[in-house]
């Protein structure tokens, strides 16, 4: 299995427990928008053109857990799923720069080093690059079509008026 595959399925099984305990029916019912919070750092990441390693993401997957146990009252929230995804939204709309700027340089850093490198060493690290930013991301993308569309197949259609009525 992959690094971002791993990362999700990690997370999903902390969730599960954490905080769906006694209703493994809802937590099947709300696992998709679970995988689109648990994806959304990523994407936001990738839209800007940066990577962190999937052990940095991790680390803040981990703190945004940690801050709705310490700090969220998740006995009174009724679908945790759109809970978890606005927590998610807001730390990457007050955090989002911090890792952007971090991103950006562990890039430099990167891209620095590979210029003094010989071109077969060169080779050997563009393959070790880790792609996790970008399969997660795009595993968001992918999530929020398929719910976007099933929201459009939902909605009631205009009916033609009735030509004798």
């Amino acid at each position: 299995m992959s690094a971002d595959a791993d990362l999700v399925k990690k997370y999903l099984h902390r969730l599960r427990h954490q905080f769906y305990p006694d209703d493994e029916k809802g937590f099947f019912q709300q696992r998709t928008m679970l995988i689109t919070a648990l994806t959304t750092p990523a994407r936001w990441l990738d839209e800007r053109g940066v990577r962190l390693p999937v052990g940095r993401l991790d680390e803040i997957l981990d703190d945004i857990v940690k801050t709705i146990m310490r700090h969220g009252d998740t006995a009174r929230i009724g679908y945790f799923c759109r809970y978890f995804l606005h927590a998610i939204q807001q730390h990457m709309s007050h955090q989002g720069e911090r890792y952007y700027e971090e991103g950006k340089s562990l890039r430099f850093i990167t891209e620095t080093a590979l210029e003094n490198l010989s071109s077969k060493q060169r080779a050997k690290l563009s393959e070790a690059q880790d792609p996790t930013t970008e399969r997660l991301a795009e595993l968001n993308r992918l999530l929020r079509q398929t719910s976007v569309k099933k929201r459009k197949a939902s909605q009631p259609t205009a009916t033609q008026p009735d030509l004798f009525g």
